[in-house]
């Protein structure tokens, strides 16, 4: 695993600029992050941080893609950040190589009292948590009121599959073509091949399947290509090819809801705030996942943890700075302001949810809710970006209506390249 990031960090190093480290001894530690809706909170306790300390904190955002190969590129050339903050599904490959340094023992004790045992469990790999969990995201159903009100709908979200199709179907608006110019769904259907896969998991986990299981012997192998795996891309096709009620053709996500041009759309809560600046008068509620069968369902649940390479040379005040910014202040700005929760049980957030009723769909676990995630191995950001290539092009495929042999094809295809990857890294 060592020698493949090594390759790959070789390979793109001519191709990205990569900010170098900052000197520790200069009074200043960095701070990278894929998301740049995050920069007001981490900028607001840098500046407190630099206030109290004397220490200057210089935190970048990059595109998320970007981010993840500058991580790539620098974490095994020793020219990464002090702190950098990525998914359960990222870390693995750098902890395998040997880059990443465990936590003091004071901010594992904060680690394992502070956060739920979903959080901690998805998070420990190899039997230790090396960073420390700063977003726990579950993703949920946007759906706009008004437009329910004017297709005679119920005042209330979908709750299951059948109804999910059926009011799809008399949400969208079609021109004098039959195509659709509003659509009553927005689905995820291409872009950031393992954003894709994703939003499909998260109907695979709503019909009770998963992309990987791990076997008795603590292997893997693929898991989507069965009833569940069958059954979500079918929805998927049904709801694009066979009633056109979503488009390749029209807006997508979140500024398609904003803009009142879908009725539906799946996401994590950062579009709450979004929709609070750009569309303050959208009525839209939030919901659960609708299942495949009422009261049977789910979502995707996971996390962005900070962490610090062996390559920084302060790391005693990048662990400081982890810990000033999981203060109360600083979180609490990050899930009302920004849209990104953290998996924290020794905070009361019921100001917030007081604040913004939208938000309090976050609170609602009702019993057998499944959370899908991402398993902390090496080989999944490849298993879910190849995955998610292979979706897009199903996606884009109208023979596959009304044809289950077709669908069995992409599934069984896409599972052995899976089996295939996991084969490489000795997983499966």
């Amino acid at each position: 695993m060592k020698r493949k990031v090594m390759v790959l960090a070789m390979a793109l190093f001519l191709a990205f600029a990569v900010a170098g480290p900052i000197d520790a001894q200069g009074g200043k530690i960095s701070v990278w992050i894929g998301w740049s809706q995050l920069l007001p909170a981490y900028q607001e306790a840098a500046a407190d941080f630099q206030a109290e300390r004397g220490i200057e904190v210089e935190v970048l955002a990059f595109p998320l893609r970007e981010f993840e190969r500058k991580l790539a590129v620098s974490v095994p050339a020793g020219e990464a950040p002090d702190i950098f903050v990525t998914s359960e599904y990222i870390i693995p490959q750098y902890i395998e190589g040997g880059y990443i340094s465990l936590p003091p023992s004071d901010v594992s004790e904060f680690v394992n009292k502070s956060f739920d045992s979903r959080t901690l469990e998805l998070n420990t790999i190899a039997g230790d948590i090396y960073g420390v969990p700063q977003i726990g995201i579950a993703r949920i159903l946007y759906w706009n009121k008004d437009h329910f009100a004017e297709a005679g709908l119920p005042d209330a979200p979908p709750q299951n599959w059948d109804q999910l199709l059926e009011y799809a179907r008399e949400l969208t608006v079609y021109d004098d073509k039959g195509e659709p110019v509003r659509t009553g769904i927005s689905l995820r259907k291409f872009g950031d091949g393992s954003g894709v896969t994703e939003k499909f998991q998260i109907f695979l986990a709503s019909a009770g399947g998963e992309i990987l299981e791990q076997t008795a012997d603590g292997k893997w192998r693929a898991a989507y290509n069965d009833e569940a795996g069958r059954e979500s891309l079918k929805l998927y096709i049904d709801l694009i090819h066979k009633y056109k009620t979503d488009s390749f053709d029209t807006k997508q996500d979140s500024e398609a809801f904003a803009l009142g041009h879908t009725s539906m759309f799946i996401r994590e809560f950062w579009p709450i705030p979004y929709f609070k600046e750009t569309a303050p008068d959208l009525k839209y509620g939030t919901a659960l996942i609708p299942g495949k069968y009422e009261g049977n369902s789910g979502t995707v649940y996971s996390t962005e943890s900070a962490f610090v390479p062996k390559s920084s040379k302060n790391a005693d005040i990048a662990w400081e700075f982890i810990m000033f910014f999981n203060d109360d202040k600083y979180i609490k700005k990050m899930f009302e302001e920004i849209g990104w929760p953290a998996p924290r049980i020794d905070i009361d957030f019921s100001d917030v949810f007081e604040r913004e009723p939208a938000y309090a769909i976050a609170t609602v676990r009702p019993e057998g809710y499944r959370y899908s995630t991402y398993p902390p191995i090496g080989a999944a950001d490849e298993i879910w970006t190849r995955l998610g290539e292979r979706l897009e092009a199903a996606f884009r495929n109208a023979s596959l209506v009304d044809n289950p042999e077709g669908i069995d094809k992409v599934l069984e295809d896409a599972a052995k390249e899976t089996n295939e990857i996991l084969k490489e890294h000795g997983l499966y």
